[in-house]
């Protein structure tokens, strides 16, 4: 008896696993497949280039720094980088006649016109034209300086007003104590590190293979275990015979009662607050979002 008991068993096993094994074998190979594709750069039209100091206020060796890290970072996190600084008028009617493109007398507006106009016209977008991406404009204009941050794609989605805020606030703290190349490396880092995090710290690739793994040697272990015990065990197996006996029970419902308590929800600050941060359409017709800082 025990004997075919062990010999059913090793049957079992080998009738599952001969099922289980192929088909994780396949998992692992569409979730290879599934990385390779959504780590590849998509966009092959952008430019090279992600550093553009028109305002010339970094050095050249500052200037490779910062490529080398964002060419890192963007390798991570499957979205364009880029940083442009400048020196122009984005105010009143001088910043209308010193550029024909913008159209307000509105800092804010100006700037925001001008980020969005730099990233549709370049194209740039990690997975497709106008795709994932984000853009640090700097202007060192006197008396009209400061930064606007312009997302787009899976930027957009990740970054709500409290993540632009913290960018800007991480530029403008260091720029005011004049440690510029830092300030923009701080922006960069800090796009890194939320874009590698996302907005619910989303489960990792691996995390997920993981966890489906072990479901489905779980869920073999039990159903194997549940037909094996079937076989061998009966109502009768613990009960001697003749010993059973079966009193009637009955139970009735006399009252309900329904307490219902109220559960307050609280809104805490700090951490991520969810994408769409400034969201708006560019003039051509892009889908951005963003904030500014004047210094």
């Amino acid at each position: 008896m025990d004997y075919d008991v062990k010999k059913e068993a090793r049957r079992q096993y080998l009738h599952y696993f001969r099922i289980l094994f192929p088909v994780l074998g396949v998992m692992v190979v569409l979730l290879a497949v599934a990385l390779a594709v959504s780590s590849r750069r998509g966009n092959g039209e952008a430019p090279q280039e992600r550093v553009y100091d028109y305002a010339d206020v970094l050095t050249d060796q500052e200037e490779e720094s910062l490529r080398e890290l964002i060419q890192k970072t963007e390798k991570k996190v499957h979205c364009d980088i880029v940083l442009v600084t400048i020196r122009e008028p984005m105010e009143g009617e001088e910043a209308i006649r010193s550029n024909p493109n913008l159209r307000h007398t509105d800092w804010e507006l100006n700037m925001r016109d001008r980020a969005d106009d730099f990233y549709d016209e370049n194209l740039f977008g990690y997975n497709k034209v106008h795709g994932n991406g984000v853009l640090l404009l700097d202007n060192w204009y006197e008396g009209q300086a400061g930064s606007h941050l312009c997302t787009t794609g899976s930027v957009y989605n990740r970054f709500g007003d409290w993540e632009i805020d913290q960018v800007l606030d991480e530029v403008y703290t260091r720029v005011e104590a004049g440690n510029v190349a830092d300030a923009y490396s701080a922006y960069v880092r800090y796009v890194g590190r939320i874009m590698r995090r996302g907005i619910s710290g989303g489960m990792s690739a691996l995390a997920a293979l993981v966890i489906s793994t072990l479901a489905a040697v779980i869920f073999v272990l039990t159903k194997m275990k549940g037909e094996i015990g079937s076989n061998t065990v009966t109502e009768n197996t613990y009960v001697a015979e003749g010993s059973l006996e079966m009193k009637e029970q009955k139970d009735e419902f006399l009252r309900k009662n329904v307490t219902s308590v109220k559960i307050e929800s609280s809104s805490g600050g700090g951490g991520s607050h969810g994408g769409g941060g400034g969201g708006h359409v560019s003039h051509s017709g892009v889908s951005h979002g963003g904030g500014s800082r004047r210094r």
